[in-house]
């Protein structure tokens, strides 16, 4: 197996465990905030979402955001860009009213695709190489790795607490294991 199709078996199977966990949630389960100080379901998803966006576009090199360039931002109800590392509440702090969950959704089925789709033109020779010359520690491999990491652990946030809010809750065994 070459690298590129290990990267994108590990980028699906972190997308198919992020999004089996957010299935089946009602956006109330997705804005229940456990403690005043907790994030959300719907937060946290968001957060990966436009973490996504950026490192699997912009940081990569593999093209613009698909925020602006595929008008997610006016489909998600904000054309204000609040930036992935402000603190995950934003949507409270900043008096946004907060995505529907199924938006949130079908952004991050529609980067999962674009990412897969960049994928496609890359050789294992392309994971060296530094989109930015500013940062020539985060070539594309970093970007990368930094997703799929990224991703797991926020899919742990959400598993956990999608199981205080429904303590029958799990996630079915074997999901998200790709065998292609």
């Amino acid at each position: 197996m070459d690298a590129i199709t290990f990267v994108r078996q590990a980028l699906t199977q972190a997308h198919e465990r992020f999004m089996a966990t957010l299935g089946g949630l009602t956006d109330a389960d997705a804005a229940w905030r456990p403690a005043p100080h907790a994030n959300t379901i719907l937060e946290i998803a968001w957060h990966v979402a436009r973490v996504d966006d950026r490192l699997g576009r912009r940081a990569t090199g593999l093209g613009p955001e698909l925020w602006e360039s595929r008008g997610w931002s006016e489909r998600l109800g904000t054309t204000k860009d609040i930036r992935p590392r402000e603190p995950y509440q934003f949507l409270k702090n900043e008096g946004a009213v907060p995505p529907r969950l199924d938006d949130v959704r079908a952004y991050l089925v529609a980067l999962h695709a674009d990412t897969l789709e960049k994928l496609r033109g890359l050789t294992p020779d392309d994971l060296d190489r530094v989109p930015d010359p500013a940062q020539p520690e985060r070539n594309v491999a970093t970007q990368l790795r930094h997703m799929i990491t990224h991703k797991n652990n926020h899919h742990g946030q959400i598993d956990f607490i999608r199981g205080l809010r429904h303590p029958e809750w799990n996630l079915t065994p074997g999901t998200g294991i790709v065998q292609r």
